[in-house]
């Protein structure tokens, strides 16, 4: 899964791919900012994996806190957020940074980017997609229902309990009644059949996003070695300083399917998906509305407060939102809905498979939705070399090093610029 940025329409871009990559633009050798960001990729993957680390063997109790305030008490660069963090978070969740990015708590995005190997620089396994797309999973489903009990395009106006049953009203009037619902939707579509359980479901906020399949290269990088599956497109503004920096009111991301979905380019040319993007395209082959999760610091809480309402007055609530939003975690939170109620049913269900949960599992322990933790202390002493390379970070902060070497490298990068700028080179950074 490669990522890129780009922005002000080309100005600036980089992609993590390889090295080459991060310098698409090979005038940002000489970028002071540049190289600050880079460092602060390293320091905090190593930070981050040495947390995790002492989390998961209770050596530390972190106070809870949000990725800004970590972000600030730890001294990383305006460049590091606004080009790698902030760009990387909004893009998985398909949120605009300003409603989730610096206010996400720190332990639960660490602990994220841990699980999903984003603070690993090398050794990344890859992802792995289903052929023809999700449609492909729901239609096997589907099948596999009898006709009878399928009601498609049904929506429902209203659930009530009626004695020990729960009673559902369609928006045709016409009402049935279950021993157990369970509903897997958002949660704002909850509320709007009960409204029971709005101190909890209300917690969790929804985004609505337009989304656009197009073939317009002018909503992809402009350097093609940047092209990568996820594209991030922001736009500058100037602070209260004068400085230029990027704009992150409105998340805009392209996603190239070509690799993604393995669609041949030579054959159908690139095929693109673009989440709210900032000019239309040349092209618009569908236009489409989603709705995605605020994953926030009240998100996160709400999860915690899950087991409070699942499964009493025989309801259970189901959705990729009890998690990080991904389609793994609506089908786990859905296999958990539905193992709950299976005793129940004695041999009318039988599960698909034994369930078992990974070591220190929140899931398993009942306190909410946030993850499991995995123990990452490796054979060999393999966590060792992490907690080496924090501890260089630790020192190199600490004793003004950083600062030492960034002045040293900027006077020396800014005289490289100036006789570049001589000889009619003219970079803008």
């Amino acid at each position: 899964m490669t990522f890129s940025v780009s922005r002000d329409r080309g100005k600036f871009e980089w992609a993590g791919d390889t090295i080459f990559t991060i310098f698409c633009q090979p005038w940002r050798l000489f970028d002071p900012n540049m190289w600050r960001m880079l460092y602060d990729v390293l320091r905090f993957n190593a930070s981050g994996q040495r947390l995790v680390a002492k989390w998961n063997s209770g050596a530390v109790d972190v106070a809870e806190m949000s990725i800004g305030e970590y972000l600030k008490q730890e001294g990383y660069s305006d460049s590091f957020q606004d080009n790698y963090l902030i760009p990387m978070t909004a893009a998985i969740w398909s949120t605009p940074p300003d409603k989730c990015a610096l206010d996400f708590p720190a332990r639960t995005l660490i602990q994220f980017m841990h699980n999903h190997h984003l603070l690993q620089i090398t050794g990344k396994p890859s992802w792995l997609t289903i052929p023809g797309g999700s449609r492909k999973y729901v239609k096997a489903i589907l099948s596999s229902l009898p006709a009878s009990q399928l009601h498609l395009s049904t929506p429902i106006a209203s659930i009530r309990n009626k004695g020990s049953l729960v009673e559902l009203t369609t928006a045709l009037g016409q009402s049935s009644t279950y021993d157990h619902v369970i509903l897997a939707c958002h949660s704002d579509t909850a509320l709007d059949m009960t409204k029971d359980e709005e101190d909890i479901l209300g917690m969790f906020q929804w985004n609505t996003n337009v989304v656009i399949v197009h073939d317009d290269p002018q909503l992809m990088p402009k350097a093609r070695s940047a092209w990568s599956c996820w594209n991030y497109l922001t736009y500058s503004q100037v602070d209260e300083n004068g400085n230029r920096k990027a704009n992150h009111d409105r998340v805009s991301l392209t996603y190239g399917m070509n690799d993604l979905q393995h669609i041949s380019e030579k054959k159908h040319g690139p095929v693109l998906v673009t989440l709210n993007p900032p000019f239309e395209p040349a092209t618009n082959f569908g236009r489409y509305n989603y709705e995605h999760p605020v994953l926030d610091g009240k998100a996160v809480q709400a999860q915690a407060l899950m087991s409070k309402i699942q499964g009493k007055r025989n309801i259970s609530y189901a959705g990729a939102y009890l998690k990080y939003g991904f389609h793994e975690d609506g089908f786990t939170s859905g296999l958990l809905a539905a193992s709950d109620y299976a005793p129940a049913l004695k041999s009318a269900v039988r599960l698909p498979f034994k369930i078992e949960y990974a070591e220190d599992s929140t899931l398993r322990q009942g306190k909410g939705a946030c993850g499991s933790y995995h123990s990452q202390r490796k054979a060999g002493g393999g966590i060792d070399i992490i907690e080496w390379l924090a501890f260089f970070f630790d020192v190199f902060e600490v004793t003004g090093l950083r600062f030492v070497t960034g002045l040293v490298l900027g006077t020396g990068l800014g005289y490289i610029i100036r006789l570049l700028k001589i000889c009619g080179f003219n970079p803008e950074f």
